[in-house]
Formats: C-alpha cells, structure tokens, sequence
C-alpha cells in the first residue's frame, strides 16, 4: 500500500517592524491628505473673506458717492437747502470714527422723494440723513430726521473718517475747491458755506480669523487720522473716494462774470 503523505506549506506572515514601518507611512500619507484639505480650506476662507471685504468696500464706495452727489439738491434751485448739516455731522472723539450729514429737498412722488434714508416721511421735505459708525457693533448707521430708528447699512467698519473740500477765496469764492480740512478747522476758520466735495475712506476687516500670523502693522492712514488695529488674524482693507457736490457750488458760486468783477476790484 503507498502512503499518502501530507505536505504542508509554511506561511510566513508580517513582523512587528513590518507593521510599524507600514502604520507609519499610513499615517505620513493620511497627514499629508489631511494637511492639503486644511489649506485648500484655509485658502478658500481667505478667498472668500476678501471678496466679502471688496463687495461691502464696492458698495459703501457707490451709496455714498450717490448721497454726497445729492446734497444740496432741490427741484427748484432758487429754493436749495444747505448741502451739509454741519451741527449734525462730527469729528472722531478719542479715536472714534466721523459721522456726516447730507441734506437736500426731496419731491413727494419724484425721483428724489420726502422720505430719509429710514423710509420716514419728512413733511417740510428737507431731508437730513446723517451716517456714522456704531462704535459697539462696527456698522454704519444712517438716522434720518424722519423720526424712525436708525438703521445699519454696513458690517464690519473699524473706521469711517471725512475730510471737507473748501474754497478758501473767501473775498471772490469762484467755486474751485482748494484744501482738504477737517469739520472743526472747517468751522473753525468760517468755510462752512464754501464746502463743495466730501473725502471719505471707509476702514472695513473680516470677520473671521483667515491669517496664519498675527497681524502685525503699522498703522492705516485713514485720510488726517493713523488708526492702529489690535494685533489679530482678520484681513483688513482701505477704501477711499472724493465726491464733488454740483449744487454746492450753483447754490452758493458766483457767475463768471461776477468772479472776474470781484477779482479785478481786489487787485
């Protein structure tokens, strides 16, 4: 009779230092995966926090310029009201920020109507809205003189300054701006009927922490004022216009021949 024999094959499984060495790569690889998401989303955060910051920068740019272009207006230029209200409007106290107020006659049903930057009907017509930053919840309010509670229009301004542009000819005023002072020098040296262009920059920051370091600067210059920002990871952007005021100066410039009349008897 012929044995059957039984053969056995030895398997030969992984050593300790096999499995380590293959854990370890495991987890260089899983890190380097998990290093790119966490930069892809940091990068798209920051993307997406800057464009945030351009948007809202675009559009305080744009409102503005509109209201400042109206100041002054009125269907009936023999009837202008004064283009700014400057016993409304303010210098920055202990670094706070500017506030400005805009007044023109606005026409029930018009393209220019009764009604403040709140919707609250103004019955003599000469609206008054003045724009300013809430110094504890960083937005730009406007408060009509309508009656109605002020509203925001803007997130996230660290800081909101304006300059005044003056005719300083003050004997033979011919409507050229030609210094950029602030409300109390403007005031104070008696220009407060020669303003005809506004200057504003709007200081805007994120939201959230998108940095890798800690900012660290020296200062915005925020037209007269240098703001210096606490130490944090928010982005940050200046945004800075200069409006002209065309009914400023119609409502209160001389004619060219009376310009030249003026000049010439105080040669």
């Amino acid at each position: 009779m012929m044995r059957e024999r039984t053969i056995y094959k030895t398997t030969k499984g992984f050593t300790t230092i096999e499995l380590m060495i293959a854990a370890t790569l495991g987890l260089l690889l899983l890190g380097g995966v998990l290093q790119l998401f966490i930069g892809s989303n940091r990068n798209y955060s920051m993307q997406e926090q800057l464009s945030t910051i351009q948007e809202n920068g675009r559009f305080a740019m744009m409102f503005l310029e509109e209201e400042i272009q109206k100041a002054g207006w009125s269907e009936n230029y023999t009837d202008s009201p004064k283009s700014l209200d400057l016993a409304m409007s303010s210098d920055g106290i202990n670094g706070s920020s500017d506030s400005i107020a805009i007044s023109y006659k606005g026409v029930a049903g018009g393209v220019i109507d009764n009604r403040d930057c709140n919707g609250a009907e103004v019955a003599s017509g000469i609206i008054i809205n003045r724009y300013y930053v809430d110094a504890t919840t960083n937005q730009l309010m406007c408060q009509g003189n309508g009656g109605f509670a002020a509203q925001p229009y803007l997130s996230n301004v660290e800081r909101f300054e304006v300059l005044y542009g003056v005719d300083t000819d003050k004997t033979c005023p011919d409507g050229v701006v030609n210094s950029y002072m602030s409300l109390n020098n403007v005031v104070g040296q008696g220009y407060a009927g020669l303003v005809y262009s506004v200057r504003f920059a709007v200081l805007l920051k994120g939201d959230k922490s998108i940095l890798d370091i800690t900012q660290k600067s020296n200062g915005y210059q925020v037209l007269d004022q240098l703001y210096i920002p606490q130490e944090d990871h928010m982005a940050r952007r200046l945004f800075q216009q200069t409006v002209f005021m065309p009914n400023a100066v119609f409502a209160s410039a001389a004619s060219p021949e009376a310009i030249i009349d003026c000049m010439s008897s105080n040669i």
